[in-house]
C-alpha cells in the first residue's frame, strides 16, 4: 500500500478531520493546528510528484493549511483517475471504477459523486467471484452523498467556524469559481436542505417502485442506482452522533426506534449493516464461499447484513443525543444496551471486541477477533454516557 497508494476511501478525509477536531476540543491544544507536517506527496500530479521526489525535494505544510486545502479541493471539485490504475492496485476493479469525480452542489452544500463501480466508504467490499458473476461489482457502492459524510462535513464546518472566531484557524471561506462561499453559508445550506434531502416521509412512500421503509433516513442521496438511496443501513447513526443538529428531533427519535427494532437483536454485539427486508440481506459473512450465489460468494455480503461492532457505538451515541435512555434509570438503561459486550469482553481470550459478528451476535470465523475501532467507539459512547449522566444530576 505504501508503494502503490490509492484513493479508495473518500470518508477517510473526513474522519481525519474529525480526529483533529476531537483532539483540539478535548485537550484544548490548539497549537497542533499550526504544526508543520512533512508531506508524503509533493504534487497531486503523479508524474510531477515522482519527478520532485527523484530530485530529493521536500514539502511541508501547516496542519491548518492541509485542512483548508481539503475543504477547498472539495469545493472546487475533484476529478482524476487513480494513480497506477489497473491490476497493480486492484485486480477486480472494472476499468471505469478508477475514475473519481466529486462535486459540490451550490444549491444544497452537499458533496456529490464518487463512482458506483468503486467502493469509496468504509463499506468497501469488492466482489471477486467469476463463478457467481459478482467480480468487479461493489457490494455497497454508496456513491452520491452518503449520509455520514454529509454529517462529518457539517461537523467540520461548525467547528472551524468557532476556531476562526477564536483566532486559531485563519480561514473562514472557500472559493467556488469566482465566488466566495463562507463556512457559515456552506453550513447553512446543508442545514437547510438536510431533512428535505434525506428523510423518507409518507409522501415518499411511492416515489420509487421498490419496497422501502418510511420514517427513516436515506443512506445516500444522488446514487447512480436510486434503489441504493433507500436502503436502511446504520450509517445514519453516525450522522446523528456527529451532527445531531441536522435532524428533526421527532423524525430522529422515530427513526432510531425503527433502527433498534430492525437492526439490533437480543444477542447482538454490533448492528446489522442492511435491513433484513432488503433482498440483498445476508446475515453472515463467509469469505471462503466459492458457490455461484451472487449475494454470498467470496464474502460479497460483508456489509449487507453482518453486524459490525464499531457502528453500534454510534447507535448508542445517537440515542444519547436524542435522550432515548431513561432519565430516572439512566445508567441501568445504558448498561443494559452494553451487557452483551461486557459478557463478551469478560469471556474473550483477547479481552476485546471483534470486528463483526454474524446475525444475532453469532461468531464469524472470518472476523478479526479484536479490533481497535470496535473498542474505541464503545469507549466513546461510555464517555458520552458519563458526561450525559453528569448533566442530569
Amino acid at each position: 500500500a505504501a508503494r502503490n497508494p490509492r484513493y479508495n476511501a473518500r470518508d477517510a478525509t473526513w474522519w481525519f478531520l474529525k480526529a483533529i477536531i476531537d483532539y483540539v476540543n478535548i485537550t484544548n491544544d490548539t497549537s497542533i493546528l499550526s504544526a508543520e507536517v512533512n508531506m508524503a506527496f509533493l504534487s497531486d500530479n503523479q508524474d510531477e510528484h515522482y519527478a520532485l521526489l527523484s530530485r530529493g525535494e521536500k514539502r511541508k505544510m501547516k496542519l491548518f493549511d492541509i485542512i483548508q486545502t481539503i475543504l477547498q479541493q472539495h469545493a472546487s471539485g475533484i476529478k482524476f483517475r487513480e494513480w497506477n490504475a489497473g491490476v497493480k492496485i486492484d485486480s477486480q476493479m472494472q476499468w471505469i471504477g478508477f475514475d473519481i469525480v466529486l462535486k459540490l452542489s451550490l444549491e444544497t452544500g452537499l458533496i456529490m459523486g464518487g463512482n458506483f463501480r468503486n467502493c469509496l466508504t468504509w463499506m468497501d467490499k469488492m466482489g471477486s467471484s467469476q463463478k457467481a458473476n459478482n467480480a468487479g461489482i461493489p457490494g455497497s457502492p454508496r456513491d452520491g452523498a452518503p449520509i455520514e459524510l454529509t454529517a462529518l462535513l457539517k461537523f467540520t464546518l461548525t467547528n472551524l467556524i468557532e476556531y476562526n472566531k477564536k483566532g486559531f484557524y485563519p480561514y473562514d471561506k472557500v472559493t467556488v469559481g469566482s465566488t466566495n462561499l463562507t463556512f457559515v453559508q456552506w453550513s447553512n445550506k446543508i442545514q437547510d436542505c438536510f431533512e428535505r434531502q434525506y428523510f423518507i416521509s409518507e409522501l415518499h412512500r411511492n416515489e420509487i417502485g421498490i419496497p422501502h421503509r418510511k420514517g427513516v433516513y436515506r443512506d445516500t442521496v444522488g446514487a447512480t442506482d436510486e434503489k441504493d438511496c433507500y436502503k436502511l443501513r446504520p450509517n445514519l447513526c453516525v450522522a446523528m452522533s456527529v451532527a445531531p443538529e441536522l435532524f428533526d428531533r421527532e423524525h430522529a427519535i422515530g427513526c432510531l426506534k425503527i433502527v433498534q427494532d430492525a437492526l439490533v437483536q437480543e444477542r447482538s454485539l454490533g448492528i446489522k449493516t442492511l435491513d433484513p427486508k432488503d433482498p440483498m440481506y445476508i446475515p453472515y459473512y463467509d469469505n471462503a464461499n466459492d458457490t455461484n450465489n451472487f449475494k454470498v460468494a467470496h464474502g460479497f455480503s460483508y456489509h449487507n447484513g453482518p453486524e459490525w461492532v464499531w457502528i453500534y457505538g454510534h447507535f448508542l451515541m445517537a440515542m444519547l443525543r436524542f435522550d432515548l435512555f431513561s432519565k430516572s434509570q439512566f445508567l441501568a438503561d445504558f448498561s443494559s444496551h452494553v451487557s452483551n459486550h461486557m459478557r463478551h469482553v469478560e469471556s474473550n481470550e483477547w479481552c476485546s471486541l471483534p470486528e463483526l459478528t454474524n446475525g444475532n451476535g453469532d461468531s464469524c470465523w472470518f472476523s478479526n477477533p479484536t479490533q481497535a475501532w470496535s473498542v474505541a467507539c464503545l469507549l466513546e459512547a461510555y464517555h458520552d454516557a458519563v458526561e450525559k449522566k453528569k448533566s442530569l444530576n
